[in-house]
């Protein structure tokens, strides 16, 4: 008995053009949208990177999965709770140490 051979390429969708279309683009390419401006809503994000008890890790991680919340918006939002009311957090860093912790202009 010899094995059977099995082809696959049925499964596979057929280009709408040739290849040699698409490598040396003897084809219209397909029209790209521009992204959408910004509205004044959206803020550019700042990445950083912290260190969190791996109990509240895992509860950060619970509550954003049953809230379909993002962890950046709840981080945003109990930062911004937290620094309500704190005059500390409203008092501009001197010049030196804002360019020593590489802050973004106010």
């Amino acid at each position: 008995m010899s094995k059977q051979k099995v082809t696959l390429g049925h499964l596979l969708p057929k280009p709408a053009q040739s290849v040699d279309d698409l490598l040396l683009g003897n084809s219209p390419s397909p029209r790209i949208e521009p992204a959408p401006e910004p509205t004044a809503g959206d803020e550019a994000k700042i990445r950083f990177t912290n260190a969190l008890p791996p109990s509240t890790f895992r509860r950060l991680q619970q509550y954003t999965f049953w809230s379909h919340e993002t962890i950046g918006d709840v981080l945003n939002d109990a930062l911004l709770a937290y620094l309500d009311g704190k005059p500390e957090a409203e008092r501009e860093i001197p010049a030196k140490q804002a360019k020593r912790r590489r802050l973004p202009p106010a």
